[in-house]
């Protein structure tokens, strides 16, 4: 299984890359790796202000291609499958105060 690293340095960027809309949660990751729905990849997460990385297995969901003007948000979105670290819930636990945004994110 494919492993991708995901370091996220602020809790915006977070808020950009985390897909709530997704049931169990998941994370965008931006990719120029060839993946289709289904398939399967581990996450190494670290979340601002954690020193370790969370190991989380997921499905590809949702698939970005290439936009003009766009290229930064190419990419996959990421179903957490075994999310025995519960990391959903510490990615709302540390989005929880910046409330709702207008603000884009990478899939909508």
């Amino acid at each position: 299984m494919a492993a991708k690293r995901i370091h996220l340095k602020s809790e915006e960027q977070l808020r950009r890359l985390f897909m709530p809309f997704i049931r169990g949660g998941a994370l965008f990751v931006a990719t120029d790796d060839p993946y289709s729905i289904g398939d399967e990849l581990a996450l190494l997460v670290r979340l601002p202000g954690d020193k370790e990385e969370t190991l989380v297995k997921g499905k590809v969901v949702w698939l970005a291609p290439a936009r003009p003007g766009r290229a930064d948000m190419r990419g996959v979105g990421v179903q957490f499958l075994e999310d025995k670290s519960h990391l959903r819930n510490r990615i709302e636990t540390l989005l929880g105060h910046l409330g709702e945004s207008n603000a884009p994110t990478a899939t909508m």
